[in-house]
């Protein structure tokens, strides 16, 4: 299940860096991965990787609803505790003090 969901993750995150006729090395998956943020959920919790510092987490629905919001003063290597139905698609948005990340997964 997490492979499938770090694949999803890799094909279509717009944050993800495609190689281009610039580009003289190809990117291998795990240098994308070690330098990409993840949001990924598992047993009861959303764990969150690759980001620093203080920030502030929202969950929505497909659909706009807002689910649960919290605030943290440590990203780095943060886990919330959250049930998410199966079979339904969310919306994490990740605020740090560098930037705003959005990401869809699907609960499986």
């Amino acid at each position: 299940m997490i492979k499938k969901l770090i694949l999803f993750f890799i094909f279509f995150s717009t944050d993800l860096a495609f190689a281009s006729s610039e580009t003289t090395t190809p990117l291998s998956i795990q240098t994308i991965l070690q330098e990409q943020p993840l949001v990924y959920y598992q047993a009861g919790f959303l764990y969150f990787e690759g980001f620093e510092g203080p920030g502030y987490i929202e969950v929505y629905s497909i659909i706009g609803n807002k689910i649960s919001e919290i605030s943290t003063q440590e990203l780095i290597q943060f886990k919330l505790s959250t049930s998410l139905e199966s079979g339904h698609m969310y919306i994490i948005r990740v605020n740090s003090n560098k930037e705003t990340k959005t990401f869809k997964i699907i609960i499986s």
